[in-house]
């Protein structure tokens, strides 16, 4: 699938526990922050917890944060394995009327942000709809 979409992904292959350390794979704090600032869109799916840190990284820099409509849910389940379920009561209350991208899927990301992208002036309020809505 080609897109016109810039994009920039990176994963290290494992955690560190500093960031900024030039043995790590991971990007440095400063680099990440600048990504995220130049940054349009920022996907934020789930983990343990459908609300997250990237989530507020995002609306603080001014990026519009991606979710999937299975994360909104009121009571989120997330199987991780066979061991482990986390069951959160409504854990994403605040954000339920936030100004941010909410997908059917995943496979939703590259058309509807190319649709997105090419109407300009809908893009900008949106991400002056997320940067109001947070402050």
């Amino acid at each position: 699938n080609e897109t016109s979409l810039r994009i920039f992904t990176s994963i290290a292959d494992k955690w560190a526990r500093d960031a900024n350390s030039p043995r790590t794979a991971q990007l440095s704090t400063d680099k990440y922050m600048n990504l995220v600032l130049d940054s349009v869109f920022t996907l934020a799916p789930a983990g343990h917890n459908p609300q997250c840190y990237r989530m507020f990284e995002a609306v603080e820099a001014g990026s519009i944060p991606v979710l999937v409509k299975k994360d909104m849910a009121t009571n989120y389940v997330r199987d991780l394995t066979t061991r482990y379920v986390s069951k959160c009561k409504d854990p994403l209350h605040y954000w339920k009327d936030a100004p941010v991208l909410v997908l059917d899927s995943w496979s939703d990301v590259f058309p509807t942000m190319e649709r997105i992208m090419e109407d300009k002036e809908k893009l900008d309020e949106m991400q002056t709809n997320v940067i109001v809505w947070y402050e």
